[in-house]
């Protein structure tokens, strides 16, 4: 650390801002710079596949919104899909086995 990095102040707030910075040294960049490979590939880093909670081989979910490039995990997406259409099920009711009672009455077929 250099003289223009260490602030003034007691030794006590120099070794607070010394202990704070080399905390905050140790996490993780919230953006990282990644080339695009062949066939338009890249890496997701790995820090960023944690805070996802996925791993290799696991299906995603990609979009583009305002020209931003967004990936969710397969699984993630459904839960919003759950979340978003939970308001609208009411208690006790099978939207399943709904559907599939209209189509059997569709077709002439007993349940």
């Amino acid at each position: 650390m250099s003289d223009s990095d260490t602030p003034r102040g007691s030794e006590e707030q120099q070794a607070e801002y010394a202990a704070l910075r080399e905390e905050l040294m140790k996490l993780p960049p919230k953006r990282e710079r990644v080339k695009l490979g062949e066939g338009g590939r890249f890496v997701i880093p790995a820090f960023m596949r944690d805070e996802m909670g996925i791993k290799p081989g696991e299906m995603l979910i990609c979009h583009v919104v305002d020209g931003e490039l967004r990936v969710r995990s397969y699984l993630d997406n459904i839960r919003r899909i759950q979340e978003r259409s939970a308001p609208y099920k009411k208690p006790g009711e099978s939207v399943v086995d709904e559907f599939l009672a209209e189509r059997l009455a569709m077709w002439g077929e007993d349940e």
